[in-house]
């Protein structure tokens, strides 16, 4: 008997440690940074106010829905150029609070990844949403860091956004989206499949969209600064929408498809 109290102890102790983990980028992910051109990716960089749409909204959601959300925001610029900016424009931006780790020890190509595992190390999560974008080296990141720990449980939700082009006049060259990662240019697709796993509520993914709309449907085209959903720098053609199953079930997704069809240039 005692044997079994110990076992159902321990099994609640182990529950209760359960953590979801969100990591996001931060360059090109919510924040505009425009970071395959030199002359524009200045531009911005002291930039703290201008951000992707609904990106804020998006994860307050899931630290609401999620009570035991660990949040990090991860950038491999280094602090003495770009942390101060990165920090006010997480405090402008009203992101929800969350370690905030950029590059100062480890060497840029592999910052992320040492810092990932440390992280993973420390939190020990029982699930882990991977957000970044497709201008630098995320996807590869984010696939390793799933692969190492697979055999560990642990749930792993990646999610790309489409940025660049895989390839384009000026030959430079966006990374690819990999196995097992979902692409999106807005926060709706993000919480469409955040709900599909359990993750988000169905009322926080009608509120996002309630919320974020406006700024999709209303938002001129070739919008540089504020607020932006489609920044005029973002080249979507790669983008592939897959979320017709939602249409029926929340209000708004409908009007998120055929805007992202015009803007992204895709086929309907």
């Amino acid at each position: 008997m005692k044997t079994w109290i110990a076992f159902i102890l321990l099994f609640v102790g182990l529950s209760a440690q359960a953590r979801t983990l969100l990591v996001s980028d931060v360059d090109d992910t919510i924040k505009l940074a425009h970071i395959k051109d030199l002359s524009e990716a200045a531009r911005y960089a002291f930039d703290s106010k201008s951000r992707f749409a609904g990106m804020s909204e998006l994860y307050h959601l899931i630290a609401k829905d999620q009570p035991d959300l660990e949040i990090v925001y991860l950038s491999r610029a280094p602090d003495w150029l770009m942390g101060r900016t990165h920090r006010k424009f997480l405090e402008n931006g009203n992101f929800p609070d969350g370690e905030y780790i950029n590059r100062t020890n480890y060497d840029s190509d592999v910052h992320k990844i040492y810092t990932l595992r440390e992280v993973m190390a420390k939190v020990r999560p029982d699930k882990v949403i991977f957000v970044g974008d497709n201008g630098e080296q995320d996807p590869e990141i984010y696939k390793q860091i799933s692969e190492e720990f697979a055999g560990r449980g642990v749930e792993f939700h990646q999610f790309i956004r489409v940025v660049y082009p895989k390839t384009n006049i000026l030959l430079v060259q966006a990374e690819m989206m990999l196995e097992g990662q979902t692409a999106f240019v807005t926060p709706v697709e993000v919480a469409l499949d955040l709900e599909k796993a359990g993750i988000l509520k169905s009322s926080s993914v009608q509120n996002l969209i309630k919320a974020v709309l406006p700024k999709i449907l209303d938002e001129p085209n070739y919008t540089a600064e504020g607020e932006v959903a489609f920044p005029y720098f973002v080249n979507c053609r790669d983008m592939v929408w897959k979320w017709d199953d939602a249409i029926t079930r929340f209000d708004g997704v409908k009007s998120v498809k055929d805007r992202i069809v015009n803007r992204c240039k895709l086929r309907p």
